[in-house]
């Protein structure tokens, strides 16, 4: 060993007594820097190892907290700013259901109109009438409903246009001039199609129909689509009933349009056509812009012509009940139409004609 290797280890047994004087232990050759941390006493061990007085009262529930949360909620909804517990009258909307609704959506918001009566010029709410979201509260497809008025006033015309052929023309039965040396083209008749007074190659063959059905989804979403819309713009009016009508008088009817809003033309809409209120088709019959129509008859033409709807309570309730059955039905629901299927049945319309030389033309 040399000279240093002596000084050092000279120097290490001396650190080592100086430890051991110090702290009264035997020390190693290279004590750890953190042993005397670690033997010290934390000064807050004794507040850690007693119990916290307040540890069962937060595990503990509050007897309190639902009680005061309904309280509140309550308090939120039936008090506004004044402190005066709102009312607002009703009718139907707590025992009407409505089928067929969404209640997964948080978005779903039911529409609501107010129900009025006709027995005095002045409108009178009466109470709130709740609509099915699905009918009244859809997206409005502009394009669907444009399709279904489209439809409606073509697809009852009739082209009655026939241009005869060069064999149903009368007369052209001789050559006009011979084949060979006149230096003119060859000719066969003065009916053929290139001549002037000649019949015709390939014209209209009437008389047609241009009767085509339209899908039933386009015009499902196009009746609903009225109807959201009349709703929306506040042109749809909910009556308790139609029998409610004071005066069978057209002046009274009208004063009540007029003081109520309803514009020039109205469209009614009952039931059917043969229970329909007395004194309103007495009244309808002296008004030209005021139509009564049955609920198998509404369309979307009919909606976009007048303005104003008018609707009864039972009317609405039929109306959602056919229309969310075809909605909601099994089976195919874009069905192909078949002329076949109904020909014998426009064929069979024309049986008690007396006319039987020109039967209907299909």
């Amino acid at each position: 060993m040399t000279r240093d290797g002596e000084r050092r280890k000279s120097r290490s047994k001396k650190r080592s007594k100086k430890a051991q004087h110090r702290h009264g232990r035997p020390t190693a050759a290279h004590p750890d820097p953190t042993a005397a941390m670690i033997v010290q006493p934390d000064p807050t061990a004794g507040m850690l190892v007693q119990p916290d007085p307040t540890a069962g009262m937060l595990v503990q529930p509050d007897p309190t907290t639902g009680m005061r949360a309904q309280s509140a909620k309550g308090d939120a909804q039936t008090s506004g700013a004044t402190g005066i517990t709102p009312t607002r009258p009703k009718i139907g909307s707590e025992l009407r259901e409505l089928w067929r609704m969404d209640k997964r959506n948080p978005f779903l918001e039911i529409p609501e109109a107010w129900v009025t009566s006709l027995d005095e010029v002045e409108q009178r709410n009466d109470g709130i009438f709740q609509l099915h979201p699905d009918i009244f509260r859809v997206r409005p497809r502009i394009d669907l409903l444009q399709q279904n008025i489209t439809w409606q006033e073509t697809y009852r015309n009739l082209t009655l246009t026939k241009m005869l052929t060069r064999a149903e023309m009368p007369g052209g039965g001789r050559k006009p001039w011979p084949q060979k040396k006149q230096g003119r083209h060859h000719a066969g008749s003065i009916r053929s199609p290139h001549f002037i007074r000649g019949g015709f190659a390939h014209g209209v063959r009437g008389p047609c129909t241009k009767f085509f059905m339209l899908p039933e989804p386009t015009r499902l979403h196009g009746l609903r689509t009225a109807l959201t819309i009349k709703h929306v713009q506040d042109d749809l009016v909910i009556v308790d009933d139609f029998e409610t009508l004071a005066s069978p008088d057209p002046q009274f009817l009208q004063d009540l349009a007029d003081a109520r809003n309803w514009g020039y033309s109205v469209l009614f809409v009952d039931l059917s056509a043969d229970k329909v209120a007395i004194n309103l088709t007495e009244a309808i019959n002296q008004i030209p812009s005021f139509n009564v129509l049955p609920l198998y008859g509404l369309n979307c033409y009919s909606i976009v012509k007048h303005h104003t709807l008018v609707l009864s309570k039972r009317v609405v309730e039929a109306l959602e009940r056919r229309i969310l059955e075809h909605l909601h039905k099994a089976g195919a629901h874009n069905k192909q139409y078949r002329y076949m299927d109904y020909k014998q049945k426009i064929l069979a319309e024309g049986e008690h004609e007396e006319d039987a030389i020109y039967p209907p033309f299909v």
